[in-house]
């Protein structure tokens, strides 16, 4: 379970550009549940998400995850609980061109200091239940839109996460590929894994898969309720 309490996070703060993207925001994310953070672009969902995962700190209130409070574990600590516990799937993919999909997918386990043998063996079967083993050795820059996010998807479950953070991850999909991608958070849901979303689109919002809708507007939640 993830619980903030009265975060709020200022940029530029007492500088003439001072910019406030959260205001005292207070929510608790079930486990192994579906959540999706609601709203315009602007509206902080993406600050929030960064906050969650320990990408980013706030600049005021708490984060608990699982009873142990995350706000001020030094940057050492913070690190290893990221790469231990969330698996992030970015907006814009964040796949590095040049290298092959296996190795896109085998990076962020790297730090872990595991054996090549048996991570390059984890990294094939993530490819394999996306359909991709056949294109391990395929660069980046060749893939289609939907190759891309399956690789993305394959990338942040190589250290078995137990939450997935997505932001807008149907932002560069069409109808077809957006349904497939829901397919998988089901997939993902019936795993046992959290999964926290930014989205506005409706696909994802009145998905059936969704548990639970916050909506968030100017940096403040507006509604929050289970999905319809």
């Amino acid at each position: 379970m993830i619980i903030l309490n009265q975060v709020s996070k200022v940029f530029n703060k007492g500088k003439q550009n001072e910019f406030v993207s959260l205001r005292e925001i207070s929510i608790t994310i079930p486990r192994q549940q579906v959540t999706v953070l609601k709203g315009p672009s602007g509206s902080g969902k993406t600050t929030l998400l960064s906050i969650i995962g320990g990408m980013s700190r706030p600049t005021s209130g708490r984060v608990t995850l699982d009873g142990r409070e995350t706000t001020s574990l030094p940057e050492r600590f913070l690190a290893a609980l990221r790469r231990e516990t969330f698996g992030f799937i970015f907006q814009q993919f964040n796949l590095i061109n040049g290298i092959s999909i296996l190795e896109n997918v085998m990076l962020p386990a790297v730090p872990n200091g595991e054996r090549h043998a048996p991570l390059k063996g984890r990294a094939m079967d993530l490819l394999a239940m996306f359909g991709l083993e056949a294109r391990a050795a395929t660069r980046v820059e060749l893939l289609s839109g939907g190759e891309m996010q399956r690789v993305a998807i394959a990338r942040a479950l190589i250290n078995n996460p137990r939450v997935i953070i997505a932001d807008e991850p149907t932002a560069h999909l069409d109808s077809k590929l957006s349904g497939e991608l829901i397919t998988i958070i089901g997939r993902l849901k019936q795993e046992g894994r959290t999964i926290i979303m930014a989205s506005h689109d409706p696909l994802v919002c009145d998905a059936a898969v969704v548990d639970n809708l916050v909506e968030i507007r100017d940096g403040e939640i507006s509604d929050s309720a289970p999905a319809k």
